[in-house]
């Protein structure tokens, strides 16, 4: 294995991607994604450290780091452009996120959670509903609708028996950087899952040093100033497509 993945940003990222051919998501957003997996490697560090060193309980490490490695499978499915999977994936990782948040303020259910002996998602719904970030409840219910749609039967189309199964799962032939459609969406979600998740995760491990996703500068070298500077210019055009809506 290659040991930089686990301590080298750079090689996390450049093995990621690596591991399919590249897809005209890569080569229209390139810069984000590596911002978004930079963050992602960041976080699963830190967790991993968290609970090596006896920060934090090793069961709450192990969930911290879960959370931040299911990030990834929504960015692949991206990649890949199969729309529909990485919806459903969003979808359960708003839940998952919502989880790492109640465990956070109820840690005392950390080792039953931990074992399998309770699954709070009610109570963590009801939670995220009041104290997660803004929009929480917006971004999950429509989520919600794609994976449950009453009109198509429920999540048919996401298994392709439908033609709005075979519409989410067509890739683009043309190049995403020209023609925004899911991919900028997808992304959107993406973002804002590591926006929700950094400060959560951060409590569950006990990191009160580290500066969530996306309030902290020191990691701006690491990045490279040509990652950022694209980046930037993504999420500020992403922002004011929607600056004049509730979401």
């Amino acid at each position: 294995m290659n040991k930089g993945i686990r301590s080298e940003a750079v090689s996390f990222r450049d093995s990621f991607l690596s591991e399919a051919s590249p897809t005209r998501v890569d080569k229209g957003y390139g810069a984000v994604l590596r911002v978004i997996l930079f963050y992602l490697w960041r976080g699963c560090s830190l967790s991993r450290i968290a609970g090596i060193t006896g920060k934090a309980e090793p069961s709450a490490a192990l969930i911290s780091l879960s959370s931040y490695e299911a990030i990834l499978g929504v960015v692949q499915f991206i990649r890949m452009g199969y729309h529909a999977d990485a919806i459903v994936l969003g979808r359960a990782l708003l839940e998952r996120i919502a989880i790492v948040g109640y465990l956070g303020e109820n840690r005392a259910l950390i080792p039953r959670y931990f074992a399998g002996k309770l699954t709070p998602y009610k109570e963590a719904l009801a939670w995220a509903k009041k104290k997660s970030q803004p929009n929480w409840m917006i971004l999950y219910s429509i989520c919600s609708d794609v994976v449950h749609s009453r009109i198509v039967g429920p999540a048919g189309h996401i298994n392709n028996q439908t033609d709005i199964g075979k519409a989410f799962r067509e890739v683009r032939v043309g190049d995403p950087a020209d023609d925004p459609d899911l991919t900028e969406e997808l992304l959107g979600i993406a973002l804002y899952s590591l926006i929700a998740l950094d400060p959560l995760a951060f409590k569950l491990i006990q990191d009160n040093d580290s500066q969530p996703f996306p309030t902290d500068l020191d990691s701006a070298q690491k990045i490279g100033l040509k990652d950022l500077g694209e980046f930037l210019d993504f999420l500020q055009g992403f922002i004011k497509r929607y600056e004049k809506h509730s979401f």
